[in-house]
């Protein structure tokens, strides 16, 4: 598992899917990942409303609003489905070797900030109103041009 990483509780602020609600917060590391565990924490937020049922769909709802949801009753049938998905995730954190961090992968694509530094390196004009994807498209045209 990678670290940072989050752990969720339902009831919470966050609507989910079926109008379950969950709350969220990250966790730094292997040993906080598993304390949080102990507290009551998930590993997702499917595995939070499984273990709520019917608290994470009516929570803070009045009136009409609760009665609906009452009547409805979604937690029993989705149920099968959270279970699923309960049984198919592990509930403990894995032990790891800890010894050595791994390497970081950056497969996210590039933030505004690297595309304005790497233009400027490369001497493409830009200003406010050239989009990331057409900022992008020009530098990776200038990376293809021979020097």
């Amino acid at each position: 598992m990678e670290y940072p990483c989050l752990v969720f509780r339902s009831p919470g602020q966050y609507s989910g899917e079926f109008g379950a609600t969950y709350t969220y917060r990250q966790v730094q590391d292997a040993a906080e990942h598993a304390r949080a565990l102990e507290a009551g924490w998930h590993s997702s937020a499917e595995q939070a409303v499984a273990a709520a049922g019917e608290a994470a769909y009516t929570h803070n709802l009045r009136g009409k609003k609760l009665t609906q949801v009452m009547r409805a009753k979604p937690w029993e049938r989705h149920q099968k489905a959270a279970q699923a998905v309960f049984a198919a995730q592990p509930v403990s954190a894995p032990a790891e070797d800890v010894s050595q961090p791994p390497e970081p992968v950056d497969d996210a694509p590039p933030t505004r900030e690297e595309l304005e530094q790497k233009a400027r390196e490369l001497g493409i004009r830009f200003d406010g109103r050239t989009s990331d994807k057409r900022l992008l498209a020009r530098i990776e045209a200038a990376l293809k041009e021979p020097v």
